[in-house]
């Protein structure tokens, strides 16, 4: 059955696919230090609407360079930074900052988990700020093409979800 939630995988997919090129330009440009070494980020998304957590890349992965220092899973510091901005109902800086003690054994003090209107993301790769702002980006285009979504059910009168 074919959700009739207004947000939904094939909105989200279609976000991800729009913002991809100018997040990859992010990860590859000099300007301001974005990264500090691998050119990737990992990211979890998770919204009404959504069955599962929706999870993606934005880079290109490549070896780990030791010259990085120890290794690290993106993926499951993005995946502990999206769930603790759900809970939280709040973006991972601001727990840092201002209420630390909200933080749970295994989760991070990264900036980088995003918390708007019930969507939460979590992106994990880049420098906590530029991290922060990957999800910040995701957030307002979902939430900028779920308006549009309402919009054209209005128009349609399709009122009833």
């Amino acid at each position: 059955m074919v959700s009739r939630m207004i947000i939904s995988e094939y909105l989200v997919t279609g976000v991800v696919n729009l913002v991809a090129p100018a997040i990859r330009e992010l990860l590859n440009s000099e300007m301001a230090g974005a990264t500090w070494g691998p050119q990737w980020v990992d990211v979890y998304i998770n919204a009404p609407g959504l069955e599962h957590r929706f999870v993606t890349q934005f880079g290109k992965r490549t070896e780990w360079n030791p010259e990085w220092g120890e290794e690290r899973n993106f993926g499951l510091v993005a995946d502990k930074k999206q769930q603790l901005s759900e809970r939280e109902k709040m973006n991972t800086s601001e727990i840092a900052a201002l209420k630390p003690w909200l933080i749970q054994d295994g989760e991070y003090l990264y900036p980088g988990g995003v918390y708007d209107s019930g969507i939460s993301v979590g992106v994990s790769g880049a420098k906590g700020w530029a991290d922060e702002a990957i999800g910040k980006i995701l957030v307002a285009y979902i939430m900028m093409f779920a308006m549009l979504e309402t919009d054209t059910r209005k128009t349609e009168k399709r009122m009833q979800i």
